[in-house]
C-alpha cells in the first residue's frame, strides 16, 4: 500500500499539541443520505446505525408524505427534525436500523442551490500562511464550488491524474433552512436549519496560473468532482448550542493533522451570513463552509497520496471519512 507524503511526527506542530487533546462528543442525531435500492433516500442517522426516513415517520405517527430528499425536508424541518429526535430516542439499533458500516452515504445535502466557501477565515490558519498583507479584513471573502464536486461520508475521492499536492481542509458546514435577504447577525440564528462536517480537499497545483494576471485560480484549485466531502449528516440547529465553541480537527492515516476550535474564525457564522444574504438572496439548501483552521498539508509540506484515508470531524456532527483514490478504477492503486 502507497502511504501518505503526509505521513509526519505530529510534535513538528506544537501549536496543534493542546487542541489535539480534545476529545469528540458522539454525534448529535441528524438526516443523512443514503443509496437505498438504486435510489437516494433520506435517513435517521444516530449512533452509527441509519433508519430510512419513511419508517421513521411511519413509527412516530407522521401523516403527510415523506420528502424524497434533504434538501425537501427543509420546507417542514421543525416536523422532519422532531421526526429525527423522536426516532433516536425510541432506542438505536433494533429491527429496521441499518449499520452504518454497511450502508453507502451520499453527500448530506445533494443538490444545494449553491455552496458558499469562506476563505482564510481562521486566525490560527492565517498565522500560519504567514501572510504579510498590512490590512486588516473588514467583511468575510467567498468562493463558489458547484454542487458536483460534492461526495459523501466515505466515497473514495479520486486524486486527478497529475496532481502532487492534493491538499485536506475540515470545516464547519452551514445549511441555510429559509429564504434570507439582508438578514443582520443578530438574526441569523433563525434562517439555519442545521450543521454538518465538510472537507474542503484542495489542488495546490493548480492555485496560481502564470498566463493571467488574476490568481489565485479557485475553480480548478476547488471544484473537482467529488473534492468537497461533506456529511455523514445535517444535525439540526437546536442541537447545537453554540456552533461558534466547537473542536474541529482532522487525521491522516490516524495521524493529527488539524485541531482548532471554531471560536478562532474571524467572521463568525452570523457576520458570514450577514455578508453574504446583503449580496445575494441565500435559498433554503443553500450550504455555507465557514473556513479551515490551521494545519492543512500546505502548512505541513506535504499532501495526499492514494490510499490515504482521512477522517474529519466536528464537535457534535460526526466524523467524515474520505479515502483517496487514483483515477484507474478508484481503488487506490
Amino acid at each position: 500500500m502507497n502511504r501518505s507524503t503526509a505521513s509526519a511526527d505530529p510534535s513538528d506542530r506544537p501549536d496543534l499539541a493542546v487542541a489535539s487533546t480534545a476529545t469528540v462528543a458522539t454525534a448529535c442525531p441528524g438526516l443523512a443520505t443514503i443509496r437505498l435500492n438504486g435510489m437516494p433516500t433520506p435517513a435517521v442517522s444516530a449512533d452509527g446505525f441509519v433508519l430510512p426516513l419513511a419508517e421513521a415517520a411511519r413509527r412516530g405517527g407522521a401523516a403527510g408524505a415523506v420528502p424524497a430528499s434533504s434538501r425537501e425536508a427543509l420546507a417542514e424541518w421543525d416536523r422532519w427534525t422532531s421526526v429525527i429526535l423522536r426516532a433516536a430516542a425510541d432506542g438505536v439499533g433494533g429491527p429496521g436500523w441499518l449499520p452504518e458500516a454497511e450502508v453507502e452515504f451520499l453527500p448530506a445535502l445533494a443538490d444545494p442551490p449553491t455552496v458558499y466557501c469562506a476563505a482564510a477565515n481562521y486566525r490560527d490558519h492565517v498565522k500560519e500562511m504567514r501572510s504579510t498583507a498590512d490590512a486588516v479584513p473588514t467583511a468575510p471573502m467567498f468562493f463558489l464550488v458547484p454542487p458536483a464536486s460534492l461526495a459523501g461520508h466515505r466515497e473514495p475521492v479520486v486524486r486527478p491524474d497529475g496532481v502532487q499536492q492534493l491538499d485536506w481542509e475540515v470545516e464547519l458546514a452551514v445549511v441555510i433552512g429559509r429564504e434570507a435577504s439582508s438578514v443582520s447577525a443578530a438574526d441569523a440564528d433563525a434562517v439555519i436549519a442545521g450543521y454538518t462536517v465538510a472537507n474542503d480537499l484542495s489542488v495546490r497545483d493548480f492555485a496560481r496560473r502564470s498566463d493571467y494576471p488574476f490568481f489565485p485560480d479557485w475553480f480548478s484549485m476547488k471544484s473537482y468532482t467529488g473534492c468537497m466531502p461533506l456529511g455523514p449528516a445535517i444535525v439540526p440547529a437546536d442541537s447545537v448550542p453554540d456552533p461558534m465553541d466547537l473542536y474541529l480537527g482532522l487525521t491522516v492515516n490516524g495521524e493529527k493533522r488539524q485541531a482548532s476550535n471554531t471560536r478562532n474564525m474571524i467572521f463568525s457564522i452570523a457576520e458570514q451570513i450577514e455578508y453574504l444574504s446583503r449580496i445575494v438572496t441565500l435559498q433554503p439548501g443553500d450550504v455555507i463552509l465557514t473556513g479551515t483552521p490551521a494545519g492543512t498539508g500546505r502548512s505541513w509540506g506535504r499532501y495526499l497520496s492514494p490510499d490515504d484515508v482521512m477522517v474529519a470531524e466536528v464537535e457534535g456532527l460526526g466524523r467524515l471519512e474520505t479515502r483517496v483514490a487514483t483515477e484507474a478504477g478508484g481503488d487506490g492503486r
